[in-house]
């Protein structure tokens, strides 16, 4: 079998990306989870509802902004059999 590849984070751009926790954006992606998750609202609510969960994905957004993911090992996949 071959190895599992990892994950690294590296952080690029202003110093605005540099200050942001990994708490912070955990905390902004399981609210929208929650957001998400609950059962629709009445009507005429969904549009509230709408801005609400846009509001959510573009914070997240901007605290993702400037990060870069870099895979590092290998993708290769092998057949032992």
């Amino acid at each position: 079998m071959g190895k599992k590849s990892r994950v690294k984070t590296q952080k690029s751009g202003t110093g605005a990306a540099a200050s942001v926790s990994p708490k912070e954006t955990l905390n902004l992606t399981s609210e929208l989870l929650q957001k998400c998750s609950s059962p629709s609202p009445g009507p005429g609510k969904e549009w509230e509802e709408y801005v609400q969960i846009r509001s959510l994905v573009e914070k997240i957004r901007k605290k993702q902004k400037g990060r870069r993911i870099i895979f590092m090992g290998s993708t290769k996949i092998t057949n032992d059999c």
